[in-house]
């Protein structure tokens, strides 16, 4: 977290997109100022760097330009209810979006960034994250939280009526993640719920009786629910409720996204490697794609 006089302040940077579709980014971070005076939100527009402009107009144009996407940024911002007091523009240049708002992210130390995804919630297209969320959530420069386009409305910032929840593996790459979560919680007036999966059994089903395979699957419940006090004890959660299920962790945190009306679901990042993300999926980035409620993903270090 970005270091201030009161260490409950957040910076905040949200990604706008001038498109009235796409909005939900910018919705999402007056929900999370909305009961936070003292938090302030950058409104973050990346446009091509300054050298690939100027051989296409000349300097005056290049600066009229800018000044006319301030002003729309700007006005964006205030009209979906970040005010001038809590919010302010910043434009990057670059010639790759996802870098700009990367390094722009870590230039100003911000606490979290909001993007957007491409995907409505109801939607299944083939392009889901889009490619400059997909980018960012490789770099993740610092906690990047993905919101699906339509959240919310002019009138109704969309919410959900449910808790924070927090997918974890319970490895020492989820405890950023776990004071995130903590944090979104109280920010949010939310409980929060902790969701741990133990892997299926894969090996000779269908020659085990029914009875020795639920019994072995009570077991291995009963084991990772310890597990999962044990960890939770020692991140200093006493207070949450605890969800453990056996199998696909995307299908099960999905699942419990969509039945519990989750506010946000957070995930921890194993920050896989480009070789590593050939032969094992991002299970940060599958629910980001697909969760109807905006999900954050946190550095493991």
């Amino acid at each position: 977290m970005a270091q201030s006089e009161d260490p409950s302040t957040r910076t905040w940077g949200v990604g706008v997109e001038l498109a009235e579709d796409h909005l939900g980014s910018v919705r999402f971070a007056a929900t999370l100022t909305q009961n936070r005076p003292s938090d302030r939100v950058i409104g973050l527009h990346v446009l091509p760097d300054q050298e690939l402009i100027n051989p296409l107009i000349t300097h005056e144009e290049a600066d009229v330009m800018r000044k006319r996407v301030a002003t729309d940024v700007t006005e964006i911002l205030a009209r979906e209810g970040l005010a001038e007091d809590t919010a302010r523009t910043e434009l990057l240049e670059d010639d790759e979006v996802e870098r700009g708002l990367s390094e722009g992210a870590i230039k100003l130390a911000l606490d979290g960034l909001i993007v957007g995804r491409r995907a409505k919630r109801d939607e299944d297209p083939i392009v889901r994250l889009g490619q400059v969320t997909r980018r960012i959530l490789r770099r993740l420069p610092v906690p990047i939280m993905v919101v699906p386009p339509d959240y919310g409305s002019s009138g109704d910032l969309g919410l959900g009526k449910g808790p924070v929840i927090l997918g974890t593996d319970l490895s020492d790459n989820c405890a950023a993640a776990a004071r995130f979560a903590q944090d979104l919680a109280t920010r949010l007036d939310r409980k929060l719920v902790l969701a741990h999966g133990t892997q299926a059994f894969h090996w000779g089903v269908s020659y085990i009786p029914a009875a020795t395979m639920e019994r072995l699957q009570e077991q291995a419940l009963a084991g990772a629910t310890a597990k999962m006090q044990s960890w939770a004890s020692a991140q200093g959660i006493t207070d949450a409720e605890h969800q453990v299920f056996v199998g696909d962790p995307v299908k099960h945190l999905l699942r419990l996204a969509y039945s519990e009306h989750a506010a946000v679901l957070v995930t921890g990042s194993r920050m896989l490697g480009p070789i590593e993300r050939v032969f094992l999926a991002s299970i940060s980035s599958e629910v980001a794609a697909a969760a109807p409620c905006p999900v954050a993903v946190v550095p493991g270090k």
